[in-house]
């Protein structure tokens, strides 16, 4: 019981929802253009609009305002003064300066106004994941240990190979396929299971797409699997 309150407080994993969300036409407010808000606007600028607030910028940060054009807005303030008319049109805000009562006036601020709030110095409402990104496939990992988040990202990284991004553009040309001839969203589903369970398609995969689509194709239409093979030397693929 102790435990569990104690991780209560401390905002386990328990309490975090894993979500992706598109902030292509959200704004994100960073307050502290030093080292920790020039890492925050790389980030987030990768993903949509981003506006820096800080009496001084780093020159990465210029930089990257310079390069990203419309993506980073610096607003250069004095925040001791005010920072209430900065948060105007924010989705979410990320309190980066060197000043941990700041910090926490700003958070503080942004609770009252529903404005969602990424804490650099510890564990806030919203965690920014380890991402591991293969075209058109996104896996996210969070631990209480930053180190051990970081280990599991390079494990995965190593474990998946470019295929798994190939996969996922495979099934998707299957399944709009599928639609047109197979009327029920079960057995539509229950081809691609058979599909990702087909090693062969694996396989086929890191030698041609094409090949590897008409093997997994045959799992809508059976009478289309000897197709595979036709134009294949005698010896077969493997050769």
């Amino acid at each position: 019981m102790k435990e569990e309150l104690m991780e209560r407080e401390n905002g386990g994993e328990d309490h975090l929802l894993p979500l992706f969300l598109d902030l292509s036409q959200r704004l994100v407010v960073i307050f502290g253009g030093g080292g920790v808000g020039t890492r925050k606007a790389e980030l987030f600028s990768r993903y949509g609009p981003v506006k820096v607030c800080s009496l001084n910028f780093s020159e990465g940060l210029l930089k990257l305002a310079e390069r990203s054009g419309d993506r980073v807005e610096t607003v250069r303030c004095d925040l001791s003064s005010g920072f209430s008319q900065h948060l105007q049109g924010a989705f979410l805000a990320v309190p980066a300066t060197s000043d941990i009562k700041l910090n926490q006036a700003i958070e503080g601020e942004c609770r009252g106004r529903g404005i969602l709030v990424n804490r650099v110095d510890r564990r806030g409402e919203v965690v920014v994941p380890s991402i591991i990104r293969r075209g058109r496939v996104s896996i996210a990992i969070s631990t209480e240990i930053p180190a051990l988040s970081r280990y599991l990202r390079l494990r995965l990284e190593e474990e998946f190979s470019s295929s798994i991004s190939e996969m996922a553009r495979l099934l998707s040309a299957i399944r709009q396929e599928s639609k047109a001839m197979v009327p029920s969203q079960e057995d539509r589903a229950a081809i691609l299971r058979r599909i990702l369970e087909d090693r062969e398609v694996w396989r086929l995969l890191d030698l041609s797409y094409e090949k590897a689509y008409i093997r997994a194709r045959s799992h809508i239409r059976p009478d289309e699997r000897d197709s595979l093979d036709a134009g294949d030397p005698p010896q077969g693929l493997d050769r």
